[in-house]
């Protein structure tokens, strides 16, 4: 471990107010979509007093970032890759995780960060798991309902990413302060919805001077249309109330580029608190489902994943056309 390791120290209280005063000042926003600051799963585990450790919609500081860390930890993780096409991944994630939570004043020994290294390593080459033509190349990323914010570990720590902004995006106070508690660890200039007031959102600007854009979900709607190259939600979409589901889905249709792409890994074929058919969603919205492994859930793997493409009325034109083709309504 690193000697000079300066500790963050995070005000709780402090931290918590500052959330709900951002939902104050929104209240206009959320008027009547109070339901955008829900989360279906978390309101039934709270009702079966399961997972009571967990407290979804208060703030305990950096106790918070490894409550995560042990929620996902204590998950057996099966896994079909092997040897030095993830074991790097692995390693790194663990030693960003030990040390980002150092920072925080938390000390744990390397192998308790395995488990969630893997995950994220498994997300990472899923995500990349074939090569994409220069236009789907990933250069700005969402990630919706990230937990405590892993996936900014690999994102831009995983050799060969090209990732210049991600934006995180959650609605209820403890993934949200946990996240933004992390990615302070992890050393990545933030730009967050805590210090700022809502509007149409500059993303080049923004990307000029951070690394990570950091907003609730009701400010997906300051987000420019066209503005992603990907989206990923894993262990979401069917875990969120369903007026959420819906809107976050008419999002993703709008803020990814044509061709841009939609990483979702979850249990297609269980757990679906909300009961909606996402897949039928997703395809109503406008997406091809562009890949989608035939591997035994929760046996070679947990969650199975699929990348989605949002369509693109380019591709089914020949190239003298496509200039004289009238511009995407997307």
């Amino acid at each position: 471990m690193d000697d000079m390791i300066h500790t963050i120290k995070i005000d709780a209280a402090v931290e918590l107010e500052r959330f709900y005063a951002m939902v104050e000042s929104d209240k206009s926003r959320l008027s009547g979509r109070e339901y955008l600051s829900q989360w279906l799963f978390a309101d039934i585990l709270a009702a079966r007093n399961t997972r009571s450790e967990m407290n979804f919609y208060g703030f305990d500081g950096a106790e918070h970032v490894w409550k995560f860390f042990c929620w996902i930890r204590t998950t057996r993780f099966a896994d079909y890759f092997e040897g030095d096409l993830i074991d790097p991944l692995i390693a790194l994630s663990a030693e960003r995780d030990q040390n980002a939570l150092a920072q925080l004043g938390i000390s744990r020994e390397l192998d308790l960060f395995e488990n969630v290294g893997r995950y994220n390593a498994q997300d990472c080459l899923f995500q990349r798991a074939y090569p994409v033509p220069a236009h789907q190349q990933v250069h700005r990323h969402l990630e919706f309902g990230g937990g405590h914010g892993r996936a900014a570990n690999l994102a831009f720590s995983a050799p060969g990413s090209n990732i210049e902004l991600m934006t995180l995006v959650d609605a209820i106070p403890g993934p949200y302060l946990s996240q933004r508690a992390y990615l302070q660890a992890l050393g990545l200039r933030v730009t967050d919805a805590l210090e700022h007031p809502g509007g149409v959102l500059d993303m080049d600007a923004i990307a000029q001077n951070s690394d990570v854009l950091h907003i609730p979900t009701w400010r997906m709607e300051d987000l420019p249309e066209a503005s992603h190259d990907m989206v990923s939600c894993v262990q979401v979409l069917k875990e969120l109330p369903r007026q959420v589901a819906l809107y976050a889905i008419g999002q993703f249709a709008r803020i990814l580029k044509p061709g841009g792409a939609l990483y979702v890994r979850d249990h297609p074929q269980f757990h679906s608190p909300n009961h909606l058919p996402i897949d039928v969603l997703l395809q109503s919205s406008g997406f091809v489902l562009e890949f989608a492994p035939h591997i035994h859930d929760r046996v070679e793997v947990h969650g199975l994943p699929r990348i989605w493409r949002k369509l693109n009325p380019a591709n089914y034109l020949q190239a003298s056309e496509i200039s004289a083709a009238p511009a995407d309504p997307s």
